[in-house]
């Protein structure tokens, strides 16, 4: 199924997780995602899946792409509301449940992208959706999830996202819009 997507501006790029298996740059086997705050809310990545990556002779295996399903809607959560005020930008919610349905097979060395949004908040609930797409539109694998806040103590939390004026800077490498 095609889909008539608009692509939005870049605002924002998040750090990466070292040892990802999505974006860690420590990570020989990761997809090598980076991930963008779009405008209007939405997070934003593509990636280029390899050998390594497969399930069958190529076909990415589908619970990577749940993976980048799942980190395009959990980092969706970081984005969303108002991160400005927050004293440091960390990971407030964590997976609680997600589902995942695929369309068509993922091919190994085709760019895809990746997309994820908060839908809504509920208490202590977020709900989310993402697709992953072809260059061309075509949908390849859609999913929903709920994602529970939690407290983090002070001196557990994660150093990896900071003040707002210490986040990855946007280079002339990175995409305008997606």
């Amino acid at each position: 199924m095609k889909t008539e997507r608009i692509k939005k501006k870049v605002i924002n790029k998040q750090l990466v997780t070292p040892r990802s298996i999505t974006c860690g740059t420590e990570n020989p086997a990761s997809v090598g995602c980076r991930f963008y705050e779009l405008e209007g809310g939405e997070l934003g990545t593509f990636f280029v899946p390899q050998s390594i990556h497969e399930g069958h002779n190529g076909i990415m295996h589908g619970g990577i792409s749940g993976a980048v399903l799942d980190e395009v809607m959990g980092r969706s959560t970081l984005a969303h509301g108002d991160t400005e005020s927050c004293d440091d930008w960390i990971p407030r919610y964590v997976t609680a449940e997600m589902t995942v349905k695929y369309k068509k097979p993922i091919k190994t060395g085709e760019k895809m992208f990746a997309y994820g949004r908060v839908d809504k908040v509920d208490g202590r609930c977020c709900f989310t959706s993402g697709e992953i797409m072809d260059e061309t539109g075509e949908l390849m694998v859609t999913a929903t999830g709920v994602y529970v806040q939690v407290e983090i103590p002070q001196n557990d939390r994660p150093g990896y996202r900071q003040h707002m004026e210490k986040r990855d800077k946007l280079s002339d490498e990175d995409p305008k819009e997606l």
